[in-house]
């Protein structure tokens, strides 16, 4: 069985956004929990290509799909997500930017509407 046939029943993915999604390359920026988070959603989720700039990050992303290609960069040239500011501990407020980003990369990548709270 395919491993995203979830996402492939979802009514805003379907075959066609999967195949997207197994296509998209996206960045990570930053570094610390909130960029592990990212890549290890972005990773599970399908995405073929992903730029980090952390080697926890790109580790945490090959445990989940170890065939994904990740990049080591030096910077991503783009800003993490802004986190909920009512998060007053200091790790959700990492694990939120970094689902968040997740979030707002599969968007872009299934040529989705961003949502009000994503930062641009």
């Amino acid at each position: 069985m395919d491993r995203h046939t979830r996402q492939i029943r979802l009514a805003g993915v379907g075959a066609e956004g999967q195949g997207r999604i197994a296509r998209a390359e996206v960045a990570v920026p930053g570094l610390g929990l909130s960029a592990e988070v990212a890549a290890r959603y972005l990773a599970g989720a399908g995405v073929a290509r992903i730029r980090v700039q952390d080697g926890r990050a790109a580790a945490a992303a090959r445990a989940v799909d170890p065939g994904v290609q990740v990049e080591r960069v030096e910077g991503t040239g783009q800003a993490m997500a802004e986190a909920p500011t009512e998060l007053e501990d200091p790790v959700a407020r990492e694990l939120a930017a970094g689902a968040l980003h997740a979030l707002s990369a599969l968007r872009a990548a299934l040529g989705q509407p961003a949502l009000p709270t994503e930062a641009r």
